[in-house]
């Protein structure tokens, strides 16, 4: 019975590692909190369009249009229509 719960322990600590060192997004406060200087913008509307975007974006993207170094004119056409109907759809989250 001990042995089971000493895999079950180990199971959940890798478990647990995983998520708060590879699944969590690095960029999901700095752009949230980029978009809550834009006038008018709530705090619900910023956190759906955080949401919105990483949903469709790497962290490394993410950070690419935050530091407006996406040169590729397909991949700026993607992210402005992306943010746009993300921006619509958040209006009244």
């Amino acid at each position: 019975m001990g042995k089971i719960f000493l895999w079950i322990s180990a199971v959940l600590l890798v478990v647990y590692t995983m998520k708060t060192q590879y699944l969590t997004s690095t960029t999901w406060q700095p752009f949230k909190d980029a978009c809550m200087t834009s006038e008018g913008a709530t705090d619900a509307q910023c956190s759906c369009l955080a949401d919105y975007v990483h949903k469709h974006f790497s962290d490394r993207e993410v950070q690419q249009i935050m530091n407006q170094t996406v040169t590729d004119p397909a991949m700026q056409q993607k992210i402005e229509g992306i943010v746009r109907v993300g921006s619509k759809q958040c209006l009244n989250p």
